[in-house]
């Protein structure tokens, strides 16, 4: 009986044996499988990484091209407004209060346009993400070129504008709703200076009117030559002296420009809106509906209109006294190089042409190469 039992003993032994040694076999394959699919995900990531870090990389150049012509820009422009124009200079009037002149505002431009070529793109990764390029996960890489891009997007995809022309934007509705408002500007703005012309007229009449009344009560002797010979000495004494204030004050840049809701971006230091780096503001943000009518600040001649780089619509008036006014962004311009305007006159109108993040009127005043803050004369 023991005989007989030793072989099916030995049977399930050797059958236990080899289940055994399959499922290792199988165990090991297993993992070998795992691993392999690990690797091939690892390997996949990494490529993914590679990928987003040449695409981050290729998004730096481009950011480089964006950020050199934004600077190349504020330089022409103030090359620009510190220009004397070749426009002969009447009357000097006196210099304001200098901020900054424009050789300190051209340096500065120029040394952020170095410092970011000096900056590699592993730091700039480090300013966005606070982590090298190495070190930065797929997120992060992602972050810094949206960031990037974003700049990109507001510097070089800007519309472009062509001289007087209207944004396409807003439903002919509303323009003819702000077409109604500057006429009824433009309405008020004439009958006040009527009114001012008549209050004028009213007060010579009442001069005249009282000489006459002294000449009568004089009795009609030979020193009434004299009597009214001297009023006629005294009124030139007094009519040169009203043109002179009237003549000096409109020389002088003072009063706005153009109706605005508030001053969006103050003179000074700040923190540019489009490529958030700190930098100097050469005037100041008047917020304004677009098409809001934009009036000279002083009598001048038109020395330049046109489309300038970031300002888009700009035009710059000398005032042939050493002072400048500059208007930017504009959506349309009613006057050419060259001419002659006065204080008050149509100009142009409020717009977001150029580098500009919303409908608004960057106003410059200049005294020859110093910039002054516009603030102080609105």
């Amino acid at each position: 009986m023991k005989c007989k039992c030793l072989p099916l003993v030995a049977a399930i032994l050797l059958a236990a044996g080899i289940v055994q040694n399959v499922k290792a076999q199988s165990f090991e394959e297993f993992v070998k499988q795992q691993n392999a699919e690990f690797e091939e995900f690892a390997k996949e990531r990494q490529q993914g990484i590679e990928a987003l870090r040449n695409e981050y990389e290729q998004t730096v150049e481009d950011y480089r091209r964006a950020m050199n012509r934004m600077f190349d820009s504020e330089i022409s422009s103030i090359d620009l407004m510190s220009s004397d124009d070749n426009i002969e200079v009447k009357n000097k009037a006196k210099a304001p209060k200098a901020t900054i002149s424009s050789a300190d505002l051209e340096k500065n431009a120029k040394d952020a346009k170095n410092d970011l070529a000096n900056t590699s793109s592993g730091e700039l990764m480090k300013q966005l993400t606070g982590t090298t390029t190495e070190e930065a996960n797929a997120q992060q890489v992602k972050e810094a070129t949206n960031k990037l891009a974003a700049v990109i997007s507001d510097v070089i995809n800007q519309t472009e504008t062509t001289p007087n022309e209207q944004p396409k934007v807003e439903p002919k509705k509303e323009q003819k709703a702000e077409q109604k408002q500057e006429k009824e500007i433009e309405k008020e703005q004439k009958k006040d200076q009527k009114a001012e012309q008549k209050q004028e007229k009213d007060v010579e009449k009442e001069q005249k009117k009282e000489q006459k009344a002294e000449q009568k009560t004089e009795p009609k002797a030979e020193p009434k030559k004299e009597q009214q010979t001297e009023p006629k000495k005294e009124q030139p004494k007094t009519e040169p002296k009203k043109e002179d204030t009237k003549t000096g004050n409109n020389n002088i840049p003072s009063g706005k420009p153009c109706t605005y809701t508030r001053i969006s971006s103050p003179f000074g230091e700040r923190i540019h809106p489009v490529y958030g780096k700190k930098s100097f503001h050469k005037g100041v943000d008047l917020a304004s509906p677009n098409g809001t009518p934009i009036y000279a600040t002083a009598d001048g001649v038109v020395a330049f209109a046109g489309v300038c780089n970031g300002y888009g619509n700009f035009i710059k008036l000398n005032h042939q006294n050493g002072y400048k006014t500059g208007y930017a962004h504009m959506s349309k311009m009613v006057v050419k190089t060259n001419d002659k305007v006065k204080k008050g006159d149509l100009i142009g109108y409020v717009g977001s042409t150029g580098t500009s993040t919303g409908n608004h009127l960057h106003y410059e005043v200049y005294y020859n190469d110093q910039v002054t803050d516009p603030a102080k004369t609105l």
